[in-house]
């Protein structure tokens, strides 16, 4: 039945209008850098080049050679970031190693037994999760295990909170874009050494004004991490991509890394139905960090996947011991 499909006329001219949409949509991500809503085709470049493939090879078998070049060539562009991407392992680090874990939560989820069941299997020493309701409050405040915490609930998808098993300190709602969305910073004191971590749910942009706000937000945090003096660790649902200019700008202002650079896809958000999945849950970590390990993990019952980093921590910064802190 396929081969009747892709060899019969109708078949052929599909085929060939296909690979004209790729290109378009391709056109459409070249224009990325110019804002909204030409980002919107940038996220999806992993699906871009399967299609590419696929049309290659579809035309080959066609035996039009031209057609199967060409979409050779946009399978060759999207692949290329998946190849040029490199890991966020840095300098040598000799301070204790944790796990620093991001989770969006879903605030529509009423599954919680299944996140509290996930975390108790995938402890971490810091846990950002987003979508925090009143109810999802509730259950996160009964962790025995993670005795510090600070929890922001919300009736809409905006709540968002901290559990540590460190003592936290200055944790404290951060209004980035001025928008009245909350995100959070403080100190987490992992073995005497100060760690500052910024939790996000940046807006999904799927309007102008909402991608201002997400853009600011970034900005923002840009800002934020080029002031500490501190180890910082950015964590959150970000609601971009690795390919988006915005989160290129991001890396490059502020000097974060990306602890899930590489060539492996691995997405957070509808990752299990490939022609929608996008890597939008990021953990970015500043100088004086070294990523050990990193990886999306398994279903939590939200459309999100969380994100778990392995990370160490360089010698102490003098003056900087819990001790010298004031809660």
């Amino acid at each position: 039945m396929t081969g009747w499909f892709a060899g019969s006329r109708w078949g052929s001219r599909l085929v060939a209008a296909a690979l004209g949409l790729l290109a378009l949509a391709t056109l459409a991500a070249l224009a990325a850098p110019f804002g909204w809503p030409f980002e919107l085709f940038a996220h999806f470049r992993v699906q871009y080049l399967a299609a590419a493939l696929l049309l290659g090879a579809l035309l080959a078998w066609q035996r039009r050679p031209a057609l199967a070049a060409a979409a050779l060539l946009l399978a060759l562009w999207h692949g290329l970031p998946l190849l040029e991407r490199a890991g966020a392992t840095n300098a040598a680090c000799e301070g204790p190693a944790f796990t620093v874990v991001t989770a969006n939560i879903r605030y529509r989820n009423r599954d919680h037994a299944r996140f509290v069941e996930w975390l108790r299997a995938h402890p971490a020493d810091l846990v950002v999760v987003q979508e925090v309701t009143a109810e999802w409050a509730e259950t996160l405040a009964s962790q025995a295990a993670y005795p510090y915490r600070y929890l922001l609930s919300r009736p809409d998808p905006y709540g968002i909170g901290v559990l540590s098993l460190w003592p936290l300190e200055s944790v404290t709602p951060v209004d980035l874009a001025g928008d009245g969305l909350p995100s959070l910073t403080g100190i987490a004191v992992i073995e005497g050494r100060p760690l500052r971590f910024l939790g996000l749910h940046t807006h999904w942009p799927l309007l102008p004004a909402l991608a201002r706000a997400r853009d600011l937000s970034l900005e923002r945090t840009a800002d934020l991490v080029r002031e500490e003096e501190l180890p910082v660790v950015v964590l959150g649902d970000l609601n971009l991509t690795p390919h988006a200019p915005a989160f290129a700008r991001l890396l490059g202002q502020s000097g974060l890394r990306d602890a899930l650079a590489g060539p492996r896809w691995q997405p957070t958000w509808q990752a299990a139905f490939w022609p929608l999945a996008l890597r939008i849950d990021h953990v970015l970590v500043g100088p004086g960090l070294c990523v050990v390990h990193a990886e999306v993990g398994s279903s939590i019952g939200s459309d999100h996947r969380p994100v778990v980093v392995q990370l160490r921590v360089g010698s102490p910064v003098p003056g900087t011991q819990a001790g010298d802190r004031s809660p």
